[in-house]
Order: structure tokens, then C-alpha cells, then sequence
């Protein structure tokens, strides 16, 4: 399911296909790939499960919607039969034990045998199709940590240059500072002029003496009051523009003057301030050899499954075939 579905997404409709067009589809068929036919009850049937799942989560597909997604949603059932003949040509079988812990996952998940099958419903999936489903995305994840994922190598010099290309801008630490206060609303139940008469009062308190904390703690009208009015670490952009100035611009360890944004009348007390600055490799190795594993796992699958088409004989019916100026995006069932 979720492999499946992803896999097929990111594979684009292409002249890959090759072709003889509908005239030499048998009869109740709507794709012939290499020896297996695709029936177009079989494919109907999908369609449907596809229209009902959308109207399931109140969103309407019109039959023109059905109409555009038809050519689309072929192509990933062609996909699907390449990749589990390709399985059980290697002798790949589902993992029984992982799909019974998956289903019992989300039978646990729904908090009860009734709950799970009213889901299930709602998806237009029986148990039975949900368990078939799983076995073939359990067969088609083997099938590419075996021919794809686990031929992968990401060499050192490959990070450091993903690294050196890329270190301005994705290892990047924004400047921030860390923060606290105490807020006193404007709104309905209390004016500009009260809540500013209210937080000089708070003011002239900590000016003599009271912990800025307690202070907070004790006066705030703010949610983060409990926390003692801290707002923790914070960049550009994540406060209003106000707020941010003052946070940013004055000295570490002063209480600004009453600062007034939408919310209402502000304390601001700047504890620390963090310059921007650059991750450095090896603390970065991490993430580097994840993205490349990523991106290699991405073009090895597209890789794999278009080798695939290439070997294939396919054919399609007229509506399903590509034209040279289309390169449209699978959507699959979602």
C-alpha cells in the first residue's frame, strides 16, 4: 500500500510503454503486459475503489476527473505487475509475521474490532484486500532492498561534496535569541490604557526587586505564564514583528519597556542570543548520508521499474497512450 502508492507517484507516464495499440487487446481486456491480462472489470473495480475513497474523505470526482486519472491509474497497475512478477521470478514472498503485526497495529490503533472494520468500510477495503494489499507492498519492498536499496554506496568523498555544495544554505543555523515575558491583553474586557497602567505597575515591581519569573508566573496572561513567561529559542520570523525587534535588538539580561503588538502590552527580558552560524561536517555526516541514501533509493527505484517497461511488451488500449508531448505525474488511489 504505502510503498506501493509512493513508488507509483513518483513515476512519470512515458513512450517507455511500448505499444501495439487496442487492436490487439483481447476481448475484456484493458492492458496486456508481457503475459498477463488486465481486465477492465479488474481495472473498473479500481476505479471505483479510487472514486469512493475520495468521496469518502467529501471530496466529489466527476467523471471527467475519472476520465483524466484513468490513463494514469492503468499505468500503475502495469507498474504493480512488473514489479511482483519481477518478486516471485526471484522467489520473494510476503512476510506473514510483519503483516499480521501490522494488522493487528491497526485494529489497536482503532481501539476495537467494530471501530477497525467501520474503517475499513469507509475505505471501500475488506480485511481481506487490506491483508492482499500488504502482501504486495511487503513483496515489492523486498524486491528493492534486494535489487536497489542494498546495492547503494554512499562514498565519503560524495558527502564531502554534497557538503561543500551545500553548506551555505541547508547547514545553516539562523541567528536566534532566547526569551521571555509577560503579557497583559487588550481586548474586549480590558482597554489599551488599563492593560498599559497594568504592566507599568508590573514593571516598576521587578525595577525594585521581584524575579522577572515570578513576575510572570504570578501576572502574565499569557499561556506560557506556568512556564515562567519563557518563550525558549526563537528565530526571524517566528514572533510578530514588534515582539522580534525589541527581542532581537536589546541587551541581553534588561527588561524592555511596555512593547504593544496585537495581543496586547509586552515585558520582553532577552536571556541569550545565538549567532548565525555554519554546522560543521561531522556533525552534519548524519543528515549528508541520509538525503544521499534518499535521493539514491529515489532514482534507483525510477531506474529500476522503467528498465523494467523497457524489457516489457506492453499493450495499451488508444485512451491509455502516451502523447510525445505529455509527461503527466501518476496519481494513484491515494
Amino acid at each position: 500500500m504505502k510503498i506501493l502508492k509512493l513508488l507509483l507517484a513518483a513515476v512519470s507516464i512515458t513512450a517507455l510503454l511500448s505499444s501495439c495499440g487496442s487492436k490487439e487487446l483481447p476481448e475484456g481486456a484493458v492492458a496486456v503486459v508481457n503475459k498477463t491480462t488486465i481486465s477492465e472489470e479488474d481495472f473498473n473495480k479500481e476505479l471505483t475503489r479510487f472514486k469512493e475513497q475520495y468521496e469518502a474523505q467529501g471530496m466529489a470526482v466527476s467523471d471527467g476527473d475519472l476520465e483524466m486519472i484513468k490513463p494514469q491509474l492503468l499505468d500503475s497497475l502495469i507498474i504493480k505487475e512488473l514489479l511482483l512478477s519481477k518478486a516471485e521470478e526471484l522467489k520473494i514472498t510476503p512476510d506473514e509475521e510483519e503483516i499480521n503485526a501490522q494488522i493487528e497495529g491497526f485494529k489497536q490503533q482503532m481501539g476495537s474490532e467494530e471501530a477497525f472494520q467501520q474503517a475499513l468500510e469507509m475505505s471501500g477495503y475488506t480485511e481481506e484486500k487490506l491483508i492482499s494489499d500488504l502482501g504486495e507492498q511487503s513483496v515489492v519492498q523486498q524486491l528493492f532492498e534486494q535489487e536497489v536499496y542494498g546495492k547503494i554506496e554512499i562514498t565519503e568523498e560524495a558527502m564531502h561534496t554534497f557538503y561543500d555544495e551545500n553548506k551555505d544554505t541547508a547547514f545553516v543555523i539562523p541567528e536566534s535569541v532566547e526569551a521571555s515575558h509577560i503579557l497583559v491583553r487588550v481586548d474586549e474586557n480590558q482597554s489599551e490604557e488599563a492593560a498599559l497602567d497594568k504592566i507599568q505597575d508590573i514593571k516598576a515591581m521587578i525595577d525594585e526587586g521581584m524575579d522577572f519569573g515570578d513576575a510572570a508566573l504570578e501576572y502574565s496572561e499569557g499561556p506560557s505564564n506556568v512556564q515562567k513567561g519563557s518563550l525558549g529559542q526563537f528565530g526571524r520570523g517566528q514572533m510578530v514583528p514588534e515582539f522580534e525587534k525589541v527581542a532581537f535588538d536589546q541587551e541581553i539580561g534588561v527588561v524592555s519597556e511596555p512593547v504593544l503588538t496585537q495581543f496586547g502590552y509586552h515585558l520582553i527580558l532577552t536571556t541569550a542570543k545565538n549567532a548565525e552560524e555554519v554546522m560543521g561536517y561531522d556533525e552534519s555526516k548524519e543528515y549528508i548520508e541520509y538525503q544521499l541514501n534518499q535521493e539514491a533509493q529515489n532514482s534507483g527505484t525510477m531506474e529500476y521499474i522503467e528498465n523494467l517497461k523497457d524489457k516489457a511488451k506492453i499493450i495499451l488500449p488508444e485512451w491509455a497512450m502516451p502523447k510525445e508531448e505529455e509527461n503527466v505525474e501518476l496519481q494513484t488511489t491515494g
